[in-house]
């Protein structure tokens, strides 16, 4: 069972490399290109590179043991734990991205693969009498690495510069953004000019300023948000409204759902954060802003933020009657609703 064990493991390393070849990013672990994007000149060059090494590395360590034989138990248990170890580092990163059920099939397969093998490699013994002959086994490894330095040389690799760049830095990390309900708390009684959230969206400077506004950050494909949206804006309110689409970051797809593709809000402003970076914030979030301040901060009592934003904007209709009527220009008939612009 231990020959099997580390034949299916070699088969794997093969098939791993070929993938990565053919297929490019979807097929490397996170981590590998995170690695490999922050040590090179450029996030794609260093991830390019990385996946060359990864090719090469996998295939001369499939053709290590082969070239072993049954002296490759040992090998073959090392090797298994780096894969294991790479997929549980490859989980941990696609947990960052807030993965689809997708994207977590490719550190599956790793784990299980890894731990299969440990679990056969660890119970059994190769057959002492039927080693391969050291000198044998000694040259197929230096020709297996040989093999694998010069395949990792030649391949060419299906990486676009694009897809590592827009979701990336200069320093190769993943580009987090952190609009969490926590922050937006701390950023209470701060104009907005202030908070950084401008660099981001900044239509919001000319939308907040002439009336109260409820800003909601939400997400498509989550439940909350349909019920926020249906429960609070199917009627026009006197404050504005403004929906503001969260989306996933680069290369994570959102998980299917029987939701409508969108929140409905008819009255509703919309605008959507850039894609590619990963964008921290629960789903939903709903912020009040009266002249262009951050007024208040839910992601579940919705119905104090939504009445501090309406009683403000009647407050201010209150103010510019009395205003107008004391300029003699004649009564106003009532509160504006919806998204004035």
């Amino acid at each position: 069972m231990s020959n099997i064990a580390r034949i299916a493991l070699a088969i794997f390393l093969v098939v791993a490399a070929i993938s990565i070849a053919i297929i490019g990013e979807p097929a490397m672990p996170v981590w590998l290109i995170g690695l490999g994007a922050k040590a090179g000149e450029t996030p794609a060059a260093g991830a390019e590179i990385v996946a060359k090494f990864t090719i090469g590395g996998a295939a001369a360590l499939a053709g290590m043991l082969l070239a072993l034989g049954r002296r490759g138990r040992l090998p073959a248990i090392v090797v298994a734990t780096m894969v294991v170890f790479s997929g549980v580092a490859d989980a941990s990163a696609e947990f960052a991205l807030a993965p689809s059920a997708s994207d977590l099939i490719r550190p599956a397969i790793q784990v299980i693969v890894g731990i299969a093998v440990l679990a056969v490699l660890l119970r059994t013994e190769p057959d002492p009498d039927r080693l391969r002959h050291p000198v044998m086994a000694g040259t197929g490894v230096v020709l297996a690495f040989v093999a694998g330095a010069a395949i990792a040389g030649n391949v060419q690799v299906g990486i676009t510069p694009e897809s590592i760049s827009r979701s990336r830095g200069d320093d190769g990390r993943f580009i987090v953004h952190d609009l969490t309900a926590g922050v937006w708390e701390d950023w209470s009684g701060l104009p907005l000019e202030e908070t950084g959230v401008l660099e981001h969206l900044p239509q919001l400077r000319g939308l907040s300023q002439d009336q109260p506004t409820l800003v909601a950050l939400y997400r498509p494909n989550c439940g909350a948000c349909h019920d926020l949206f249906d429960g609070y804006f199917g009627k026009s309110l006197p404050a504005r409204v403004i929906a503001v689409q969260v989306p996933p970051a680069e290369g994570v797809a959102l998980a299917e759902s029987d939701l409508p593709e969108d929140v409905y809000c008819d009255d509703c402003i919309r605008l959507k954060l850039p894609e590619g970076p990963v964008w921290l914030a629960e789903s939903p979030v709903l912020v009040g802003l009266v002249d262009g301040k951050v007024a208040c901060v839910s992601v579940d009592d919705f119905q104090r933020c939504v009445d501090g934003m309406v009683e403000a904007a009647e407050l201010q209709f209150a103010r510019e009657l009395e205003e107008t009527n004391a300029q003699g220009e004649g009564p106003l008939v009532g509160p504006p609703t919806g998204p004035s612009s």
